[in-house]
């Protein structure tokens, strides 16, 4: 099939406002696009468990990078195309950072380990541990907790997370970017917007390096719509010919559109992409 181009989508803020599902609007209108020719994929730091769900009825195919970048899947095949994994030589000193800022972190394993996330009790702040554990129960999340990392049972993971608030998360997020050279941006948390996550991956695991890869691994040559709404997807809109952010997006995001489409709530991703259309 003829391919006209390429939609890149955030999922969280961007595509839907709630966790477990997209508004049947927004559906229809990324079906209708998908039948015109555009190769849709979706970029999130959510893992594949999490981010799959609400997915799950889409009528079409797409392509999704979880995690940042960390995994590049062809669905509904479930067909790994990339990988950018994190190996344990980078713990010691990743838990050199988190004493330093009084926390730690949890580890995420990946899909071909069954999504399972490894944590330390006994190094999580208790209202961090306790908020954490709230948050993966909703979200359906496998938490395995470890007296130590050098227990861990994998060889290589996708991420690594620490939730934290205000200020503290731009300040970790630097230091983990300086002393580890990996990709580590500082998000509001779609489960508590009180909150942070500041999310560790590979250097080259970030949206707008996996996009590139993904453009020039499939071949195609026309123009490229990317919607985001926070600092993860600074990467991603880097990379497109037409640039939607969401209008509750952080300032630095906001200075880079093309177009400003109404939040989430709103469904706003639908007004910001047939405004697209009609620039091209």
């Amino acid at each position: 099939m003829y391919t006209k181009g390429v939609i890149a989508l955030d999922i969280d803020g961007t595509v839907t406002a709630r966790a477990h599902e997209i508004d049947p609007q927004v559906i229809d209108t990324l079906h209708q696009f998908a039948k015109e020719g555009w190769k849709i994929i979706f970029l999130t730091g959510r893992p594949l468990q999490w981010a799959e769900f609400p997915l799950r009825s889409l009528p079409f195919s797409y392509t999704i990078a979880v995690q940042n970048g960390a995994l590049l899947i062809e669905m509904p095949a479930r067909t790994i195309v990339m990988r950018k994994y994190l190996t344990p030589e980078i713990l010691p000193q990743m838990r050199q950072i988190s004493e330093l800022f009084e926390t730690d972190f949890i580890i995420y394993s990946g899909s071909e380990n069954n999504d399972w996330c490894y944590y330390c009790p006994i190094s999580l702040p208790p209202p961090l541990l306790s908020y954490g554990l709230q948050r993966a129960d909703f979200l359906g999340e496998k938490w395995q907790s470890l007296s130590n990392f050098s227990d861990l049972p994998v060889s290589c993971f996708t991420s690594v997370k620490f939730f934290t608030k205000n200020n503290q998360a731009f300040m970790l997020s630097q230091s983990i970017e300086k002393e580890l050279g990996l990709h580590a941006p500082p998000n509001r948390d779609p489960f508590d917007s009180n909150y942070y996550v500041v999310q560790a991956t590979h250097a080259e695991a970030n949206k707008g390096y996996i996009l590139k890869e993904f453009i020039r691994f499939m071949g195609i040559s026309g123009p490229v719509i990317a919607a985001g709404d926070d600092h993860n997807d600074y990467s991603l809109l880097k990379e497109a010919h037409i640039k939607i952010v969401m209008a509750n997006a952080p300032p630095d995001l906001l200075a880079m559109a093309d177009i400003i489409a109404p939040p989430a709530t709103q469904n706003g991703i639908i007004q910001g992409l047939r405004e697209a259309m009609q620039r091209l």
